[in-house]
């Protein structure tokens, strides 16, 4: 069986349009299923928020222990020589990875400097760290 992207929708293998598409298949969307209710609607939009809210909170969690690993030089008592070098043995990522961890771990910890501590957006995306 196909994945549901692979699947083409019930009639549109002889449509007879040649290259007409809508603007959501233009940025790689799926094409538009029958119309939703409003409460399945909600729902999905619910569930989308909830995963949107867990991958601030993961990349806050992740930004701070990458400024922290990389403050305390956590590579040498593992016998590493550089913070690249423990990157790539430990995570398995390139030096362009390693080094652009710890500017989104700068750019986040900037921008939570400059937003005020009160507003939502504050207290979403930068959680202390346990």
């Amino acid at each position: 069986m196909l994945p549901h992207a692979l699947v083409v929708p019930a009639g549109a293998e002889g449509d007879g349009v040649v290259g007409e598409h809508d603007e959501d298949q233009e940025h790689g969307a799926e094409p538009a299923r029958p119309p939703l209710t409003a409460a399945r609607a909600r729902e999905m939009t619910a569930g989308l928020r909830e995963a949107m809210d867990d991958v601030r909170r993961s990349a806050a969690v992740l930004a701070a222990r990458v400024r922290d690993a990389h403050a305390a030089r956590v590579w040498l008592p593992l016998g590493h020589s550089s913070w690249e070098s423990y990157c790539a043995a430990e995570f398995g990522i390139s030096r362009a990875q390693a080094y652009r961890l710890l500017d989104v771990a700068r750019a986040l910890a900037a921008i939570h400097g400059a937003v005020g501590a009160g507003t939502e957006t504050s207290r979403t995306l930068f959680q202390p760290v346990p």
